[in-house]
């Protein structure tokens, strides 16, 4: 690992100096990186059942990485397990900072931090810390809509451009809030090569949001999925303030962190003074490679299909740098630039299990407790996110009905398990960190990590967990972290 220093998109001089592993030649020469390494080669490994028993065998050992977990109480058998089973993995070097928070029917089961928040910083990962986990934001942002829709502030089937009149133009008339919301607007590769090529307008909320008013769409919408991997964050972004008649961030605090009582742990969009808390992103060449579209293993996999033309190792590569900068991480960027904390995501999906009820209070022996960065004077909130019933929020957010079109939801990601039936709904991100909630069993979970790799890592925490708890695991993560 090497640090890599930063001019005016670096932090400012108080922080420690972003390391990002060898990224001055992996940015500036991509092509020597894929001479240099191996693409993919399938390790021999015992199988994940014997690896359970291992671990399981190990915990008692595992006294010597107490200092290395953060000492928080241990809220069941399950978490006992857990830090015990994540030795391994620290001690291959696969992990350097994660978070893991659960909820099982109303309650937390698994609050757990562990490692550091830089390679060669040694301050340790809190449960407040805050990690960047890029697509894992799509679904905080869909969380907004769907309830400015149960506010009656905007339909779910409605004209986008009935909501922002500047947005109706060049054949984007057609173009509803759900096609929005499913990746099916047809603006899957609008602005395109930004976060690449003008990082300081990718910065700018303001002027994104009117310059992707004025794009065609490629595709009719309602037609063809696509991923939106950015333009999402823009449409969405417009959609909400638009028909809130309020900005942004208000609405991220009205409709979910104030509800949830999650300050200081979600954001869209650091503000000054917390940067202290967040995570820096690190990644192993090996691992970045790994990540490219063109790789022999994301294309056999079902996402390939779902990836637009823009979505290129160019712009995967330039992303992760990118997002340790100071000014990106103060962007508002509702597709990709969420800062959370694992127990705040997972209460927002223990909430959405259960058709949007806001879970009791988290534990108060959790240090530092959840509540401890309110900003301002109590408020009176809602203890529901939506007055939708629990069956109609399920049935919204995995896009049932009208509404059903491939893989998405509205806004989620539909998570199957194994044997194909479905189980509840989520979002992965960019290098590992992923939140999803099991509607069946009640079941909210989220990771969160800094060292970045294709997710084996996430893979085999999940994986865990669900075989302890015997849940089902989710197709998602079916494949063996060596495999991966």
């Amino acid at each position: 690992m090497t640090r890599v220093s930063h001019d005016v998109w670096g932090p400012p001089t108080h922080l420690p100096i972003i390391n990002f592993c060898n990224f001055a030649c992996v940015t500036d020469d991509v092509d020597k990186i894929k001479d240099h390494h191996h693409l993919y080669s399938k390790k021999s490994s015992e199988s994940y059942r014997s690896k359970k028993v291992f671990f399981s065998k190990m915990y008692n050992g595992a006294a010597s990485n107490v200092r290395w977990v953060y000492d928080s109480p241990v809220n069941s058998d399950v978490e006992a397990k857990l830090r015990g089973f994540l030795v391994e993995p620290k001690n291959a070097d696969r992990i350097l900072g994660i978070q893991v928070c659960a909820y099982k029917d109303g309650k937390v089961i698994i609050d757990t931090a562990a490692g550091v928040l830089e390679k060669d910083d040694p301050r340790p990962v809190q449960p407040d810390s805050l990690f960047p986990a890029f697509s894992v934001t799509k679904a905080v942002t869909a969380g907004m809509v769907i309830w400015l829709a149960d506010k009656r502030k905007l339909k779910l089937d409605e004209y986008v451009a009935n909501i922002w009149p500047e947005f109706g133009t060049n054949g984007k008339e057609h173009i509803k809030v759900n096609h929005v919301l499913n990746h099916t607007a047809g603006m899957h590769n609008a602005l395109a090569g930004i976060s690449e090529k003008d990082p300081k307008l990718y910065c700018d909320f303001d002027e994104c949001i009117k310059r992707i008013a004025m794009i065609a769409p490629e595709t009719e919408p309602g037609r063809v999925q696509l991923y939106h991997y950015l333009s999402y964050g823009w449409l969405c972004g417009g959609i909400i303030e638009h028909a809130s008649g309020k900005k942004f961030q208000d609405i991220l605090e009205e409709a979910i962190v104030h509800p949830l009582n999650v300050e200081g742990e979600l954001y869209i969009g650091i503000p000054p003074g917390v940067e202290s808390r967040v995570a820096t992103l690190t990644i192993d060449p090996d691992d970045l490679i790994m990540l490219d579209p063109e790789h022999e293993i994301n294309k056999n996999h079902w996402y390939s299909a779902l990836l637009p033309s823009s979505y290129t190792f160019s712009m995967v590569s330039s992303i992760i740098p990118l997002s340790n900068t100071l000014n990106v991480r103060r962007a508002i960027q509702p597709a990709a630039n969420g800062h959370f904390s694992a127990r705040a995501l997972a209460r927002y999906y223990a909430a959405l299990v259960d058709g949007g009820v806001v879970p009791p209070r988290h534990p108060s022996t959790s240090l530092p407790p959840l509540e401890s960065h309110h900003t301002s004077d109590e408020l009176e909130v809602d203890t529901k996110l939506f007055t939708l019933t629990k069956r109609e929020v399920h049935s919204t957010l995995l896009g049932g009905g009208d509404y059903e079109n491939g893989m998405f939801g509205l806004g989620f990601l539909r998570f199957y398990a194994t044997d194909g039936s479905l189980i509840g709904f989520g979002h992965p991100g960019l290098g590992g960190s992923t939140a999803y909630c099991d509607i069946n069993n009640r079941f909210a979970i989220s990771v969160t990590i800094n060292k970045l790799s294709l997710g084996g890592l996430t893979g085999d925490v999940v994986k865990f967990i669900c075989s302890e708890l015997d849940l089902p695991i989710p197709d998602l993560f079916k494949f063996d972290s060596n495999t991966t």
